[in-house]
């Protein structure tokens, strides 16, 4: 009896928490891993045929809000209008260029104004007490924009069993307080067609990572 009792006071619970929630969280929570994923291939380096193939014709059906339906469409469109020459030349101005690119896309320099810094220890400490092992192939630091989306999608996806409460809190301490000025500078850059529209779509989801990760936790 007291067992019936305390499962229908969870069933009740889970109902009201779901009732209290906006209609865009559920709808979020199922693209999360995906956008990480893009976001990570898109910033990490140069995107292949197989990864711009994904860009031009990636659909969500989710009822998600309408600036996120714009973002990817725009996203779409720039994938389907900009050679992937060009893209390649643009991502090599961006972030590689003779001495370094136009933008830095590591958290040390956006926190601290320099490279490999405090913050980048910070997230080792974290990985490792996670179980987190970085891949051999890998040549840019944690604190990389694109491999920190990558860490993201690993702890994002739902067969990894990452708890709400560890996601948010990685996300608070390597990701929150930068990244999203870092996507902004990049949906603003000159003469960057196709990047331009991907930190427009980074500055939506990350948006929406800011207001959902809070809320999966109440």
């Amino acid at each position: 009896m007291m067992k019936q009792l305390i499962e229908r006071q969870n069933r009740e619970l889970q109902s009201r928490e779901a009732q209290s929630r906006p209609a865009w969280y559920t709808p979020h929570s199922h693209i999360r891993t995906d956008s990480y994923v893009l976001l990570a291939a898109l910033l990490t380096d140069t995107p292949s045929e197989v990864v711009m193939e994904l860009v031009q014709n990636l659909r969500w059906d989710e009822d998600l809000p309408e600036s996120m339906d714009e973002a990817l469409a725009a996203l779409n469109q720039a994938g389907r209008t900009c050679s992937i020459d060009a893209i390649a030349e643009e991502y090599h101005r961006l972030f590689v260029g003779l001495g370094g690119g136009e933008l830095l896309p590591y958290g040390s320099w956006y926190r601290e104004k320099m490279i490999q810094s405090a913050p980048l220890a910070s997230i080792r400490s974290d990985l490792a007490r996670l179980g987190v092992v970085r891949q051999a192939d890998c040549f840019e630091s944690e604190d990389h924009a694109g491999v920190l989306c990558e860490i993201m999608a690993l702890l994002s996806f739902p067969g990894n069993e990452i708890p709400d409460h560890e996601q948010a809190a990685f996300f608070d301490r390597h990701l929150g307080s930068w990244m999203p000025q870092f996507l902004k500078d990049l949906a603003t850059v000159e003469k960057s067609e196709f990047y331009r529209a991907v930190g427009a779509f980074g500055c939506c989801f990350m948006a929406g990572e800011i207001e959902y990760l809070p809320r999966c936790l109440s």
